[in-house]
């Protein structure tokens, strides 16, 4: 049971690729757009042309397809239940009915609406997946606070921000670590997690929760004593050991996203909404 096999958001892998040698302020500011795009987008037209962009950056960046898209393994469940409870709950005055049985009608337009938001959460994981396996925990931090350092002027503590942004990341996979760790200990002692029914299951689950808060809790302490023991006082009168710049890879960069956010514009502004 490898529950660590399918976490990718989190996770860097190094590279030397287009897309690795890009500034991290580019990578931030082109995701913040998409994820713009992608609040607007109401087309299925407009969300192929966002697969098609994303796919290209992940074959660009040296991504194996299969480990980029084994992250949304774990979100499956949640999708589906997303998907079906706008299925049957979502109507609109001209909708036609799918089908119906007892209280659940099932709609056209609950079956777009559905989809489009299931689209739309799948991009959005993966555009933020994709940024953090092509940037490292340092560039990203750097990055994020060399966006935010104008915010300091109104008394915003942005690099204590920035840090706890990027630790909280950084523990989403520590904590699925600890929890397949805990999880193959409790299997080892003959507790068979895949055997019974969904709330024989979900039994099973509830014990593993304890230790795992009982871990994080001890790590976040540790980490604490680790900072204070260097003397971490955040940002104040603190050096980088390098220095960001745009080059012409950044302009290249900035060039293909104005391309393809007209792209979607036009997409958005001409193609007829599907719901």
């Amino acid at each position: 049971m490898e529950l660590t096999k399918n976490i990718t958001l989190g996770v860097y892998l190094p590279g030397k690729s287009f897309i690795h040698r890009l500034d991290p302020r580019t990578k931030i500011i082109a995701s913040g757009i998409i994820v713009i795009l992608l609040l607007m987008i109401r087309s299925y037209q407009a969300y192929g042309a966002v697969f098609i962009f994303l796919a290209a950056a992940v074959i660009i960046a040296g991504i194996p397809p299969g480990y980029a898209f084994s992250g949304f393994k774990p979100m499956l469940p949640v999708l589906t239940f997303m998907w079906i409870f706008q299925l049957f709950l979502y109507s609109s005055p001209d909708a036609e009915v799918i089908f119906s049985w007892w209280i659940f009608t099932a709609t056209d337009a609950g079956f777009h609406m559905g989809t489009l938001i299931t689209l739309r959460v799948i991009f959005l994981f993966g555009i933020t997946t994709l940024l953090t396996l092509t940037t490292s925990m340092v560039s990203l931090t750097d990055g994020l606070e060399s966006l935010l350092s104008p915010l300091k002027a109104i008394g915003l503590p942005t690099q204590e921000l920035v840090m706890t942004m990027v630790i909280a990341l950084r523990f989403v996979l520590i904590l699925a670590e600890e929890l397949d760790k805990i999880v193959k200990a409790q299997m080892a002692r003959g507790v068979a997690f895949d055997r019974g029914n969904f709330i024989q299951k979900t039994k099973k689950i509830f014990p593993v929760f304890l230790p795992l808060f009982i871990s994080a809790f001890k790590r976040a302490e540790e980490l604490i004593i680790a900072m204070e023991a260097r003397s971490y006082t955040g940002g104040k009168h603190r050096t980088k050991m390098k220095t960001l710049h745009i080059g012409r890879v950044d302009l290249a960069a900035i060039l293909i996203m104005l391309i393809f956010s007209a792209l979607i514009i036009f997409l958005i502004l001409t193609v007829n909404p599907t719901i």
